[in-house]
């Protein structure tokens, strides 16, 4: 059951990243808060940075590694048609990105698989 939940609960992260990759822009951003789970470990950050016309943004992101000190800058990359879309631009260079694609892949080439076989062997 928690298989099933993480398989539906992550194409809007894989959408995301997606746009990302295809149009975000690449900016100096500023770490503004340090948002922690269960007062340990940091999960997410709160940051601002410049759009392309020179708003100002403020977003939380998932946390980059290692962490930014709040008032420390770090790189970003953001939607410039959703500003408040946003991910550290490490996050984006990695390989980490794709293991997202190929983890709901995989359950849909198998449902895929059982019903051409369900079909064939009717």
């Amino acid at each position: 059951m928690p298989l099933t939940a993480l398989v539906l609960l992550s194409p809007p992260t894989q959408l995301r990243d997606n746009r990302l990759k295809r149009r975000g822009v690449e900016t100096e951003a500023v770490c503004r808060e340090l948002i922690r789970r269960n007062g340990v470990l940091v999960h997410f950050i709160r940051c601002s940075y410049q759009q392309t016309d020179g708003r100002p943004m403020v977003t939380r992101i998932n946390s980059p590694r290692p962490v930014p000190q709040v008032g420390e800058s770090f790189r970003v990359v953001f939607d410039p048609q959703r500003p408040k879309e946003a991910a550290s631009a490490p996050y984006m260079a990695s390989r980490q990105t794709q293991f997202g694609y190929a983890f709901q892949a995989a359950p849909a080439v198998l449902v895929a698989v059982a019903v051409l076989l369900l079909t064939v062997f009717d």
